[in-house]
């Protein structure tokens, strides 16, 4: 009994070494000299060297090992997007150091609890923007752009959430989570562009750029924080914008998509008065030269994807009026507007964003037509449109139409008030505003 139990041990033991000295792959060459095809299923380190392994040979079974540098004489083409990562971790000597130094699995844990903290730590702050059908069609995209995990026996799963914040971002956690904020999916008009953002973001996952990065940091003595893993060199994301564009292309789609994206990044910080996004140290490190790279002529837009995103727009639109960014709340409000899917709520809060940024009785006009549109279209329009058409109507000192919104607001609110008094449930909060919004009128008529 104890000769099978050790027996089996070897066994194990044995197996476990064969695993972990070649990486199972599924890649198609063709010779150049003599168009003879290959099939490459294993990636190896014999004699510390880097080589590739062929499958049997279906007439004479032979297998055949090629050293790295002789694969300059085979063109492989990727037939899937499985295979066309394979190459790419092929040619950026991710196996080979895979062979080389180990998996680093101890490395790998420490940097995933790096991201189980942040993790917890935006669920506990309430971060995440929910939408489920959103979240549906993003990972039809994610799943486009990768597989669901690695085929080389790292950790890591490819995943998804969205996280609540108006400034554009993206990045994929050492633990395979792409985090994308809501600014990142308003900052762009197509799926092209989230595809080619998504593919550039992935690389960094795919070429082993976190881990790159976090033993660098410990080679210097610095215990690394999440931030320094995905803040990368250029010479990383030059690699990573390679990858996008092969990913691109392989779905017969333009570089230019990625030029695109990053422009749109650019322009989208401008209106926030952020332009620390495409410095080398921002979140997009030298993106108008990345971008010059791959540019062309090509307009990237979808009217379907604007809808598709419409309430991220509006929820975007809140947020940046709270922050006081209302240029860019304006601007977003006004996609929804071209779209048709702007609320009677998103115009109300259009028409409040242009009189932030009124400078002239044209331009209050100009937001007063906005709000009288909703109080026109809507048989019972939110008592907030009345507000603001009072306020518009006194800045432009017309103070009898004004004496009459403000009527029509205080009757408004004591609708709201009927409706929260009989409704169950603890309403206090809401019945003090509005008890505070009816003084507020009184005091304004006084005025």
């Amino acid at each position: 009994m104890k000769k099978a139990a050790f027996l089996l041990v070897i066994m194990l033991l044995t197996a476990s070494v064969e695993a972990f000295s070649q990486i199972p792959v599924n890649l198609k060459g063709k010779s150049r000299t003599t168009t003879e095809e290959i099939t490459i299923n294993k990636v190896l380190r014999p004699a510390g060297r880097l080589a590739v392994q062929t499958a049997p040979d279906p007439v004479t079974g032979r297998i055949e090992t090629i050293l790295y540098p002789e694969l300059r004489k085979y063109d492989i083409v990727p037939t899937d997007i499985e295979s066309l990562w394979q190459i790419k971790m092929l040619e950026a000597q991710v196996y080979d150091e895979l062979l080389r130094s180990g998996y680093s699995y101890d490395l790998r844990y420490a940097m995933e609890e790096l991201m189980r903290e942040f993790m917890n730590k935006a669920g506990q702050n309430n971060s995440f923007y929910i939408d489920s059908y959103l979240e549906a069609r993003l990972y039809g995209l994610l799943r486009l752009v990768y597989p669901v995990r690695n085929t080389d026996k790292r950790p890591g799963v490819l995943s998804l959430r969205i996280l609540s914040d108006i400034v554009p971002d993206a990045w994929v956690g050492p633990d395979g989570t792409m985090v994308i904020t809501t600014g990142m999916i308003t900052a762009v008009n197509s799926e092209a562009e989230l595809m080619a953002l998504m593919a550039q973001e992935v690389a960094h996952f795919a070429l082993d750029h976190h881990l790159t990065n976090y033993s660098g940091y410990l080679a210097l003595g610095i215990e690394p924080a999440l931030g320094n893993l995905i803040r990368y060199s250029a010479q990383q994301e030059l690699k990573a914008d390679e990858c996008a564009v092969s990913v691109l292309e392989g779905y017969g789609k333009s570089p230019a998509v990625l030029a695109s994206m990053l422009r749109k990044v650019l322009a989208y910080g401008e209106l926030m008065g952020n332009y620390y996004l495409g410095s080398t140290n921002g979140f997009f490190p030298d993106a108008i030269s990345r971008a010059v790279s791959h540019s062309d002529t090509l307009t990237f837009f979808s009217t379907d994807y604007e809808r598709l995103i419409a309430p991220v727009i509006s929820f975007n639109a809140f947020k940046a009026y709270n922050q006081s960014q209302y240029l860019l709340c304006r601007r977003l409000l006004e996609r929804n507007t071209a779209s048709g899917e702007a609320s009677a709520e998103d115009l109300v809060l259009l028409s409040q964003a242009m009189m932030r940024l009124a400078g002239s009785s044209q331009e209050y006009e100009s937001a007063l037509s906005v709000v009288r549109s909703v109080i026109g279209r809507e048989e019972e329009a939110p008592s907030e449109a009345f507000k603001q058409e009072a306020l518009l109507l006194l800045s432009l000192e017309r103070r009898r139409e004004a004496e009459a919104a403000l009527a029509k607001y205080e009757a408004a609110l004591g609708r709201e008030e009927q409706k929260y008094t009989s409704m169950a449930g603890d309403w206090s909060q809401m019945l003090s505003y509005i008890a505070s919004e009816k003084e507020w009128v009184t005091l304004t008529l006084r005025r």
